[in-house]
């Protein structure tokens, strides 16, 4: 029992030594310090009323520079957008749900739970933007009207502020529900924009600008192939039924002289083939020549004065006696190819196969055509037809073949 005892008084100041030295340990050294941030301070904000989204700096003291330790409510709803925070100052974004309300500041555990009032004020939304032109997602500057549709707008022109594409715009009448612009000079093509009470909002369709340089075959010409791969062209409702053969469709105009195929419904037509996936296409085997056979398409509008390109991709097996041209001519039509000199602009293509004879051709395959192009200028706005002047003479066994895989219009 005696030794028990002595082993017992041992472990019980062996235990001690040890919570001591814990206890010891736990007290605050000299580099402990606890953190303490000052109460802060809001004095005002920028705006007292406004839509959500839009950006309000809360201004007053000790605020710190850490966003994540702000929080701001407005009408009890978080801002998940604290855009930056500085000592004196906060910028928030309203939130999207926010509520007409008070608006309360945490910072840290700091909490100021009504140190203003805010107002939300129904935001301002685009529902359509439509030009005046026959083509309502084009407008030429200084001539087409652009009307924006939507709500929320308000009928005070100084409050509203629209932007083609970051070109300003004068506005013309303004309601509530719509506001009406002159498309402004040299905007570039892109969306259209207002901005009430610092906040944007973005409308569509985009608005083209079809004077700035550039591809501009989608707003003048149309059923112009694919450029890149070929093919895509489309038929008439005369098409082919028991053969590849047909004429192009609308805008396209053909003339006779074009239409030296017959369809299975015995009616003569031309300029079009299936040949190869939908093509511009002529062929003169069987003894069936085309002269002065005119495929062409008037500009859906007026061209702004200035200068332009045609491009086209094709492939050729036509003789030295055979030609196509690529043309462009003021008016409704091409010239026959003894006034050629009177377009505004031409080219020739590739006519060096034997008679008699497919190769050479101007390609390695009806699959790898090439390029051509020319250049023309208009003066003064006006239309411009283009299309293809073709004279190609017939022979009793192999003769002449010419396909277009897909035109373009750019404007320089």
């Amino acid at each position: 029992m005696k030794i028990f005892k002595n082993n017992s008084i041992l472990i019980r100041g062996f235990m001690m030594v040890i919570c001591f030295t814990f206890f010891t340990a736990c007290e605050e050294g000299p580099n402990f310090r606890i953190q303490e941030y000052p109460e802060q301070t809001a004095t005002g904000i920028s705006h007292t009323s406004g839509y959500p989204g839009i950006n309000v700096t809360i201004t007053g003291t000790d605020f710190g520079t850490l966003k994540g330790a702000v929080k701001v409510y407005f009408g009890g709803i978080l801002a998940t957008n604290v855009v930056s925070c500085e000592d004196t100052k906060i910028v928030v974004q309203v939130p999207a749900a926010a509520i007409s309300g008070k608006v309360s500041l945490q910072v840290w555990k700091h909490l100021n739970d009504s140190f203003a009032e805010f107002t939300v004020l129904p935001a301002p939304a685009i529902t359509s933007v439509v030009s005046s032109n026959a083509i309502n997602t084009v407008a030429f500057p200084g001539v087409d009207i652009v009307t924006i549709n939507g709500i929320n707008f308000g009928t005070d022109a100084s409050k509203v502020a629209v932007s083609f594409n970051g070109t300003a715009a004068t506005i013309q009448n303004i309601a509530d529900n719509k506001i009406t612009v002159t498309a402004p000079a040299n905007y570039a093509t892109g969306f259209v924009s207002i901005t009430m009470g610092g906040l944007t909002v973005q409308g569509t369709p985009a608005i083209i600008n079809p004077t700035a340089a550039g591809d501009i075959t989608p707003y003048f010409l149309s059923n112009t192939g694919n450029f890149v791969s070929g093919g895509g062209f489309v038929s008439n409702t005369d098409a082919y039924s028991a053969n590849r053969w047909g004429t192009l469709g609308a805008p396209w105009i053909t003339n006779a002289g074009a239409k030296n195929k017959t369809n299975a419904s015995s009616v003569k037509v031309g300029g079009f083939s299936k040949d190869g996936g939908n093509r511009l296409c002529f062929e003169t085997w069987g003894d069936t020549p085309v002269v002065d056979g005119k495929v062409y398409q008037q500009t859906s509008m007026a061209l702004p004065a200035g200068s332009y390109t045609v491009s086209f991709t094709y492939y050729s097996e036509n003789h030295p006696t055979s030609s196509v041209y690529c043309v462009a001519a003021t008016g409704d039509g091409l010239p026959s190819l003894a006034n050629l000199n009177t377009a505004l602009g031409y080219v020739g293509t590739w006519n060096s196969t034997p008679v008699g004879a497919t190769a050479p051709n101007s390609a390695t395959g009806a699959t790898n055509p090439i390029t051509a192009k020319f250049d023309f200028t208009v003066a003064t706005s006006q239309k411009v037809s283009i299309g293809f002047l073709v004279n190609m003479a017939g022979a009793a066994t192999k003769a002449d073949y010419f396909i277009v895989g897909g035109m373009k219009l750019v404007k320089n």
